[in-house]
């Protein structure tokens, strides 16, 4: 039988009270405290969980306000946070297995993991190219429709026939 996890009641009170709020609303911890009938700080486990909850049930996003609570966000502040939000550090982690990945001597793997390792390593320079300056001006001036130039991944033709089969 899968295990049914259950909310706290002070995550659930949060969750409550919380969802009434309208966008651009700041919240002190204090306030947040008298409303949830519990102290609240930044630290609170059930806090961080009752943003979570709000953002996928309710389809709202809170953030911390720094020393002072929580402000939910406009849909300006939501499209202004999404360029940076989820590729804080991307480039650094593939730039960096990009060498470790030069480090592999490819005879020394058996021919599944070559092809395996190969696959991998294209995906990386994929994502890579994805979030260089130039690609996103290529991609900006395309939506705009000043530019019919979409970036074109010509490694895509050698991704393909590397691919490991089924089953492996």
């Amino acid at each position: 039988m899968p295990k049914v996890f259950k909310r706290s009641p002070l995550t659930d009170r949060l969750v409550r009270y919380l969802s009434a709020f309208e966008k651009g609303t700041e919240i002190s911890y204090d306030e947040l405290s008298r409303g949830a009938g519990q102290t609240i700080t930044s630290r609170s486990n059930n806090l961080t969980y009752a943003k979570k909850l709000l953002e996928k049930e309710f389809l709202q996003v809170w953030v911390a306000v720094r020393n002072e609570g929580i402000k939910r966000c406009t849909d300006t502040e939501i499209a202004e946070r999404l360029p940076n939000f989820h590729m804080r550090g991307a480039g650094r982690k593939l730039k960096r297995g990009g060498k470790q990945s030069r480090i592999v001597d490819l005879k020394q793997l058996p021919i599944n993991e070559q092809a395996r390792f190969g696959v991998h390593c294209l995906q990386q320079q994929l994502a890579s190219q994805a979030l260089s300056r130039q690609t996103h001006t290529r991609l900006a001036k395309a939506s705009r429709g000043t530019s019919n130039d979409l970036p074109r991944f010509n490694v895509l033709e050698w991704a393909l026939p590397l691919s490991p089969l089924k089953g492996e």
